[in-house]
């Protein structure tokens, strides 16, 4: 393993934010393995011997408030927390190694003021934002793009390809596929979103400073501005204003979010003051959602797919409505769900301890974020069957069982959401979900450690 001499030279500069700008903190550990407890939503264990890198990077994003991690080992503990430092070293060492763990921290990314809280209170915002729009065309165009991240089968798909073709070999698209290649897609599209056109210039926004941890899109940034300004991204963005808004007024009327919020809000203790769904006709089923606090003003964004018609002669309205809303619901209530799931962790740890029993395809491998992902689209069926019916419910539900359990992979999803149904039904909707969980747990535990 090579001496680091050089890479400590390099990340001991202070951070860059301005905000958070104390010196890096420098901490060391010495041990042959070492665990992470990631925000407290799951567990890692690293075997010094199983790494090859000298530097490893851990980016702690802001998802719905900070959550303290630490890194420790059978002697020694060091502990992540928000401590106005944006940016901390570990340095683990055993038997004259050294392997750095640069960790960056995501505090408070968004800033609202009083003129913001009183034009978004209440609402629902669904846009399609400039700066997010280029970013997706960006990664349209890069040829290392994988088939969930950019929706190729519409006439939108071809007259992207066709109007950036010339652009397709600019050092911003050459420099973007390299970023994509070490993982930084997610990264790279929803920072994105905290930049807004000034004219023709890439400005931060005055109200969202990032989305994930180490932001990937600003040091992007001169040759995006570069590759806007070549190819004239704004007379695109202009001519395809139409679609956009068709789209926007298209996810209102489907997805009634307004109507999921209230829903969630009589059956939850946390309240929000808005939300903000950001989406591009161009993105594929990756979603997220973050939840940001910051004034007295809570505001739940979702990043998310932009719909697509569902026809109405081949389904009912109700049907289409629950369809569409779907996409938006299973991420809209991990801000409600998660936190209840918090004051549960350690029941959750031991009920789903088999997690491959549960979860078959890898993806969420802690018992908390695979309990999550049974819980929060469980929770949709309840919301199906409160508001259309039996007989409408039965029909919905078809497409996200089929979905978890064949495609993700949740393979006792069925099961687990007919469970929650029934205690449900049982309580005849005197008990919230939030109180339907020990009863949940307790069935999950049996079923974990049946044979």
């Amino acid at each position: 393993m090579k001496k680091l001499i050089l890479i400590l030279a390099v990340f001991s500069t202070s951070c860059s934010s301005g905000i958070y700008n104390r010196a890096p903190l420098k901490s060391y550990l010495e041990t042959e393995t070492l665990v992470v407890n990631y925000q407290g939503a799951f567990v890692r264990t690293l075997e010094k011997k199983n790494i090859k890198d000298d530097t490893l990077h851990f980016d702690f994003t802001y998802w719905g408030g900070w959550k303290d991690s630490k890194f420790y080992s059978s002697s020694d503990t060091i502990f992540i927390t928000n401590n106005g430092v944006e940016q901390e070293f570990i340095y683990w060492t055993s038997e004259g190694d050294t392997i750095v763990l640069d960790i960056y921290k995501q505090f408070n990314p968004g800033t609202y003021d009083d003129d913001y809280k009183a034009g978004n209170k209440g609402k629902v915002n669904v846009v399609i934002p400039q700066v997010y729009e280029l970013a997706n065309v960006m990664v349209a165009l890069a040829d290392n793009a994988q088939s969930n991240w950019v929706k190729e089968d519409t006439e939108y798909h071809k007259r992207v390809l066709a109007y950036f073709a010339p652009y397709k070999s600019h050092p911003a698209i050459e420099k973007l596929k390299a970023k994509l290649s070490a993982g930084s897609y997610l990264n790279i599209r929803e920072n994105s979103a905290a930049y807004v056109f000034d004219g023709q210039r890439i400005v931060k926004s005055g109200t969202y400073a990032g989305f994930r941890a180490r932001d990937q899109f600003k040091k992007l940034l001169p040759l995006i501005q570069d590759f806007a300004i070549a190819s004239n991204f704004l007379s695109f963005y202009q001519n395809e204003k139409p679609l956009y808004e068709k789209l926007e007024s298209l996810e209102h009327e489907r997805a009634q979010v307004k109507e999921a919020w209230d829903w969630l809000q009589n059956q939850f203790p946390g309240k929000v003051d808005s939300y903000r769904i950001i989406m591009s006709p161009l993105a594929g089923a990756s979603h997220s959602i973050r939840l940001f606090e910051n004034n007295n003003f809570k505001e739940n964004i979702i990043f998310m797919s932009a719909p697509t018609l569902i026809s109405k002669d081949s389904v009912s309205e109700s049907i289409g409505d629950a369809l569409a809303l779907r996409r938006a619901f299973t991420e809209i209530d991990h801000n409600y769900v998660n936190p209840i799931s918090d004051s549960y962790a350690d029941a959750i740890n031991d009920a789903m301890a088999d997690v491959g029993k549960w979860n078959t395809k890898g993806s969420y491998n802690s018992p908390y974020e695979t309990f999550n992902e049974y819980m929060t689209w469980a929770v949709f069926g309840l919301y199906v069957y409160d508001r259309f019916g039996e007989g409408d419910y039965q029909k919905v539900m078809r497409q996200p069982i089929d979905f978890m359990e064949n495609n993700r992979g949740f393979v006792k999803f069925q099961s687990f959401n007919k469970h929650l149904l029934d205690l449900f039904l049982k309580y005849d909707g005197k008990k919230k979900v939030p109180e339907l969980y020990p009863e949940m747990l307790e069935w999950v535990k049996k079923e974990n450690y049946s044979s």
